[in-house]
């Protein structure tokens, strides 16, 4: 009798330590989908998405899971007695926590954010799935169930914490709102389907000239991102807030303007990045408008390139507000024109001229640090907004754009001794950027007598688009790279074919961390690695939890 009781004592020590096994997977599994649902902004619907796309469901510990039912269930019917049944059980917990501690040892590109509001979701999650995961004490089948139960237990904490987590919300908006409004420094917006960052870099420094600057760091663009940065970093003695705003639908960008109730407006371009959330580039140009709609209304000036007047409804607002729709670009009609850009060495040397009525012509001549064909369309729009907001400083603009720094990730070059060059091209993310890029690589390639390298998973959010844009830029790199490296080139299809149908052959890998790993062996310190629009952790790769 005693021996019977001491071999179920073990068995049911043995089905806690199963179930400790589990919840440490559970609470690290809480953290890698956490880690996703925060890049889909705690939006349910697309974090689903990106439960089927990226495979965020379980399958290792299922699978062992599963092998522990099989064997039990065997050793029953072969009646092999209680001591192996501890010894599968045992080794199915080992296992367990073993995929526990791998996992908890993935790297991300975007880690996880502790705010306040994730560690409240995390914690009521939680709750959810230590109920579920109780039920794997009545089978294995349960315990199954329960880890691919653990996504829909964040979407559920998430709902339920909602109303308090807006009101919340609310009240951070309210207190920068406030101050804000207190401070009360010049406003001024910047939007576009791309360029938007860059522009709001440059314009930061040039703009400087005049007085203090105080603008949001990278890319925030939304009003609680914004409002994080308001409370925390704005002063009284900042003249000027630039706001960076980015549109995720219609009425996006009306938002963050009545929020910051912007004096001026800069619009950098319409293009198809992002036609996935919007539909269509007309939806696009619409939403972007309401900047233009805003500023203007209230009394303010408007600075776009005239690449936007091509759509609609810039073309109504600019009749509609007679010489607050001011124009920047190469063309003849532009309000003020880009006269010349000629690159020298490593620099643009640009001249700009007023031709709006009054102006007289004048000229401004200006130099520029920064690669690429679109940074001078970039920088046009800065100076111009900064010549037009304190026309006083026109004289030292040509002194400050000559150390304009490099922006980060935005075909930053980076070089060390007898390592090839990099161009890091991280956070570009549309067509006309990419074509940029690809060609500025080339053509350093070929003053250092080396190899134009490219290491690119393709364009986000392209939506209908995505296919023939890909097909496009397959066929234009094939002429320019000597090497393509595809990250997750399952998702490029167009792309590699263009490659191949024009000669050229892609190395495909998972990730950009297997293409540096190659490039270390392979890459030559005469050749130039472009690394173009690196995607998040959602879109990179699939992952086998």
């Amino acid at each position: 009798m005693i021996d019977i009781g001491l071999v179920d004592l073990a068995l049911l020590l043995a089905l806690f330590v199963e179930l400790f096994a589990l919840g440490a997977l559970a609470w690290v599994r809480l953290h890698t989908l956490l880690t996703y649902f925060q890049q889909e902004e705690y939006n349910g619907s697309r974090f689903l998405g990106a439960v089927r796309r990226v495979r965020l469901y379980d399958v290792r510990a299922s699978l062992v899971l599963l092998a522990l039912l099989i064997a039990t269930v065997a050793i029953r019917l072969l009646n092999l007695g209680s001591g192996l049944s501890l010894a599968a059980s045992l080794v199915a917990s080992a296992a367990i926590a073993w995929i526990a501690w791998r996992e908890s040892r993935y790297g991300y590109k975007k880690p996880l954010v502790l705010t306040e509001r994730v560690r409240r979701i995390r914690k009521l999650a939680a709750v959810f799935a230590g109920i579920v995961l109780l039920l794997s004490l009545i089978g294995i089948l349960f315990a199954i169930i329960a880890l691919q139960l653990l996504p829909l237990t964040l979407i559920l904490a998430n709902r339920i914490l909602a109303p308090a987590q807006e009101r919340i919300n609310e009240g951070y908006i309210d207190e920068a709102r406030a101050k804000l409004a207190r401070l009360n420094p010049k406003r001024i917006g910047i939007t576009g389907s791309f360029g938007k960052t860059t522009t709001k870099h440059i314009f930061a420094e040039v703009l400087a000239v005049s007085g203090p600057v105080f603008y949001s760091r990278g890319s925030i663009n939304t009003v609680l991102g914004l409002t994080r940065h308001i409370r925390e970093r704005l002063q009284w003695s900042h003249r000027y807030f630039i706001a960076e705003m980015g549109a995720y639908g219609i009425g996006s960008i009306q938002r963050l303007c009545n929020f910051v109730k912007p004096d001026f407006g800069i619009v950098t371009a319409i293009g198809d990045a992002h036609t996935e959330r919007f539909g269509s580039v007309e939806n696009i140009a619409k939403a972007k408008s309401e900047l233009v709609e805003d500023v203007c209304e209230n009394g303010g000036t408007a600075i776009v390139a005239t690449q936007v007047l091509a759509y609609e409804p810039f073309q109504k607002l600019r009749a509609d507000f007679p010489g607050r729709v001011v124009s920047v670009g190469p063309e003849e009609s532009a309000d003020i024109r880009i006269v010349s850009a000629a690159l020298v060495e490593a620099d643009w040397k640009i001249v700009l001229e007023d031709r709006r009525e009054g102006a007289g012509g004048t000229r401004l001549e200006y130099e520029l640090p920064l690669l690429g064909e679109h940074n001078v369309t970039n920088s046009a729009l800065a100076v111009a907004a900064a010549w037009i907001i304190d026309p006083a400083i026109a004289t030292r603009i040509p002194l400050v754009t000559p150390d304009v720094e490099q922006v980060p990730h935005r075909l930053q070059k980076r070089e060390s001794p007898g390592q090839p060059l990099v161009l890091d091209d991280a956070y570009n993310a549309n067509e006309a950027g990419f074509r940029n890029a690809v060609a500025v690589a080339s053509e350093l390639a070929k003053q250092r007598g080396g190899r134009a390298i490219l290491v690119t998973p393709g364009i986000a959010e392209l939506g209908i688009e995505h296919d023939r844009v890909h097909a496009a830029l397959g066929e234009y790199t094939a002429g320019l790279a000597d090497v393509v490296y595809a990250v997750n080139p399952s998702r490029i299809a167009t792309f590699l074919k263009a490659l191949a149908a024009n000669g050229k052959t892609a190395i495909k890998v998972a990730s950009f961390a297997d293409a540096r790993e190659a490039l270390q062996e392979e890459a030559k310190p005469e050749d130039v690695v472009l690394y173009e629009n690196d995607l998040p952790d959602l879109l990179e790769e699939r992952r086998l939890l």
